[in-house]
């Protein structure tokens, strides 16, 4: 009987291990929404400072990198709700995010481009990864919005926000896309503020329920 209570009290604390670690990945979307909508500042602000955009384009990783973290998380929360639309979607949205990393070290750090100047692999990857992760955050937020596997408030505003990064990739549309490319990040800190705000509800709910 007593091993039976111990087993149960381990079991009990790796699951609240687990579900606060999910909840902290699930945080990293909001820092990293703030730096991808503040992303056109630090352009602005490396521009006037150094004299080149490139200084803050070697930092831009850190935002997407912290994005992919809150997106695990929210996959992770999100469990079996999601259809093959919105599971589709974040593979699609993962490996843009790698695309977006691996061109933005290529060109920026390691400057492959300079070398092979015809065929410009860095910059194609950083294009191709910047659709790809807008393309696949637009599948994974409306099917997360249809499915309810996310709270609806939180995905929906979302999926519109991810619409607006998708335009904003395809076409330089100069100070406009760089409104829209603000709302993409944007959307990524209310999604990952949503699901916080909900879960917390949810605790509070559940607490005042047990006294009662």
């Amino acid at each position: 009987m007593a091993r039976t209570l111990r087993e149960g009290k381990s079991a009990g604390s790796l699951a609240g291990l687990w579900r606060a670690a999910v909840r902290l990945s699930v945080l990293a979307a909001v820092p990293g929404g703030a730096l991808w909508a503040l992303s056109p500042l630090g352009v602005r602000l490396s521009e006037m400072k150094f004299k080149t955009p490139n200084v803050f384009w070697k930092l831009f990783p850190s935002a997407p990198l912290l994005i992919l973290i809150g997106l695990v998380g929210l996959r992770l929360r999100a469990s079996d709700r999601l259809g093959w639309l919105g599971r589709a979607g974040f593979w699609v949205a993962v490996a843009g995010i790698v695309l977006v990393v691996a061109g933005d070290v290529g060109k920026f750090w390691l400057e492959l481009d300079n070398v092979y100047i015809m065929t410009a692999p860095a910059y194609r990857s950083l294009r191709l990864g910047l659709v790809l992760f807008a393309a696949g955050s637009l599948a994974f937020g409306v099917d997360a919005a249809r499915k309810e596997a996310l709270p609806v408030w939180g995905a929906l505003p979302f999926s519109v926000g991810a619409l607006a990064g998708f335009i904003a990739v395809l076409q330089d549309l100069g100070s406009f896309g760089a409104g829209l490319w603000i709302s993409f990040g944007v959307a990524w800190l209310w999604l990952g503020l949503s699901v916080l705000v909900g879960d917390a509800a949810s605790f509070w709910r559940a607490r005042r329920a047990k006294k009662t």
